[in-house]
């Protein structure tokens, strides 16, 4: 009977050794298909995502087009209307971002604001005969107010708070914006900003952005991100803010209730801001389809803002504004592209862009 061979130790590990190897081989092949599906996959996604950027930034740039196209047909509106203008929150460009708007894969999204709807920073100061901003006698009093109620109300320690010191912050803003190099309490203004890295000088001029704020000494990026949702610095030059039907405050058919919570007046006891009882006036009008407007308004229906408040607010109320922030954001696929921009429709044939900032 035949003897079958016998395998020897080293056949065995012959054996071993090549499967071994083809299992590495193996391995490898597995290995290198998972990386190239891999690679395949991201490099599918960061095309996508660049067509995607594209597509969002283009729809957001349409956005702030079809802003203006409505901002301005509804310039022109007002023009043929023989009726005194007066923006409210019902209008369209007012309700738009009530209309989430579609294209193909994309969405956008539209915000429209009138400055009205925010405080103008450059409304608290008055042209002299020279043609540059000066502080008034309610500069001084309103800022105080106002900067002591936004500090308050920041979301930081007490300790930190304590840390503003509210009638230095109102003195630095009033000297970066007057005419002179002296401090509102006497020395040279410039001696703080000189000391910086690069060294600079105050603006003597008036407020150009909210940003611009940061450049003052005093007013940090927490502060500065509260009084975003506050204030505002348009219109640049506050030329007839002392007439009431031409004022560039706040307008109050139009201005959230944060806003309309630093109107500033003397109630016959003395100067303060809007308690919640003339807020809540001033929303309930609105709510229920009123409009409030000046002495001089000659219009039915509407609340004259004396019967509201007896004695002048300051910064004198606006009803009206040519100048408007848009924020359009878009988003395709997983992107996301926003852009803000300013815009006066002062003159519908040829519109101004104030700002833009692409986020």
């Amino acid at each position: 009977m035949p003897m079958s061979p016998r395998r020897t130790r080293r056949d065995r590990s012959q054996r071993g050794v090549v499967l071994l190897v083809v299992l590495f081989f193996v391995l490898l092949l597995v290995s290198g298909v998972a990386t190239f599906a891999k690679r395949s996959i991201i490099d599918a996604m960061i095309s996508r995502n660049r067509d995607d950027f594209s597509s969002a930034s283009a729809l957001a740039r349409g956005g702030v087009r079809l802003a203006q196209a409505l901002l301005i047909q509804d310039r022109i509106n007002e023009e043929a209307a023989d009726v005194p203008v007066i923006d409210t929150h019902t209008e369209l460009w007012a309700r738009v971002d009530k209309v989430p708007l579609q294209s193909g894969r994309g969405s956008l999204k539209l915000r429209i604001e009138d400055s009205g709807s925010r405080l103008n920073l450059n409304a608290l100061f008055q042209m002299d005969e020279v043609g540059t901003l000066v502080p008034s006698d309610m500069t001084e009093p309103f800022l105080l107010a106002f900067l002591e109620k936004i500090i308050s109300e920041l979301p930081v320690p007490p300790g930190e708070k304590a840390l503003y010191d509210v009638r230095e912050l109102t003195n630095n803003l009033i000297d970066w914006i007057d005419p002179d190099e002296e401090r509102v309490r006497g020395g040279p203004e410039n001696s703080y900003y000189q000391g910086q890295d690069p060294p600079y000088r105050a603006a003597n001029r008036a407020l150009l952005s909210v940003d611009e704020l940061q450049l003052i000494e005093g007013f940090d990026q927490t502060l500065v991100k509260a009084l975003r949702a506050y204030v505002t610095v348009y219109p640049y030059a506050p030329t007839g803010c002392q007439i009431v039907s031409r004022g560039c405050g706040v307008n109050l058919n139009t201005a959230p209730p944060h806003v309309l919570a630093t109107l500033y007046y003397d109630d016959g006891v003395g100067l303060r801001l809007a308690d919640e009882d003339l807020v809540r006036d001033i929303l309930k009008i609105r709510q229920d389809g009123g409009i409030i407007c000046s002495p001089d308004h000659n219009i039915d229906g509407c609340t004259p803002v004396h019967d509201l408040v007896a004695n002048a607010i300051f910064p004198a109320p606006t009803y009206s504004t040519h100048v408007f922030l848009v924020k359009a954001e878009a988003r395709v696929g997983q992107v996301r592209r926003t852009v803000e921009a300013t815009i006066d429709r002062s003159d519908p044939a040829v519109p101004r862009l104030l700002s833009w900032r692409v986020r």
